[in-house]
């Protein structure tokens, strides 16, 4: 994979006029979308699970009791297609972890259920996750992790606004309820300016 340190300089050679550096975060971004679901479907194959059919148990479990939910609260949640949803329950229902049940308002329509098994299965595989995440972020102290989860917040909030409509009035919006939330400021500065990521 072509690294970031590369591909500046690619761009600074064949572009000496622009400034690149509100451009970095995004191709780092692009980076961690090929990293993350790879570290995501390692620490989940001992359960034979995709993230995305994790996703549908932990979705499940979070809705609380009886822990179920209608379809198509679980595609808005994943943001999949109905037809993908469906192959993932089909799946997972096979496996005996989700039961589709008729539901009694209405009895043209589905509602799925997490079983006793789904349950064992997500509790195990979220314990799995969550100490894969451990060792992986332990090279990083509280400090680094408190101004990657700053950053990221505020990414996260740019792109809710870029794709609101219609656009935030200014001073408005999750960008600025960030900002306060964080006391008008971004993340602290990395001062180890000659690390570079590959």
């Amino acid at each position: 994979m072509t690294s970031l340190r590369e591909i500046r300089e690619s761009w600074r050679s064949e572009h000496p006029d622009r400034d690149f550096e509100r451009v970095r975060p995004l191709l780092r971004l692009s980076s961690l979308a090929h990293l993350v679901p790879a570290f995501q479907k390692a620490a989940l194959a001992p359960h034979e699970l995709s993230p995305s059919e994790y996703s549908i148990l932990g979705a499940l479990r979070r809705a609380g009791r009886p822990r179920q939910l209608q379809p198509e609260d679980l595609y808005n949640a994943l943001g999949c297609t109905p037809g993908g949803l469906t192959k993932m329950i089909d799946r997972l229902e096979r496996r005996g972890l989700v039961q589709r049940m008729s539901d009694r308002e209405d009895g043209r329509r589905a509602r799925i259920r997490l079983t006793t098994r789904g349950a064992a299965i997500e509790r195990r595989a979220f314990a799995d996750y969550s100490d894969a995440a451990e060792r992986l972020m332990a090279p990083l102290s509280d400090d680094e992790i408190g101004q990657i989860n700053s950053a990221l917040e505020f990414l996260s909030a740019i792109f809710e606004e870029s794709a609101a409509a219609p656009p935030p009035v200014e001073g408005a919006g999750r960008l600025a309820e960030v900002r306060a939330q964080r006391g008008g400021g971004g993340a602290e500065p990395d001062h180890a300016a000659g690390r570079e990521a590959k």
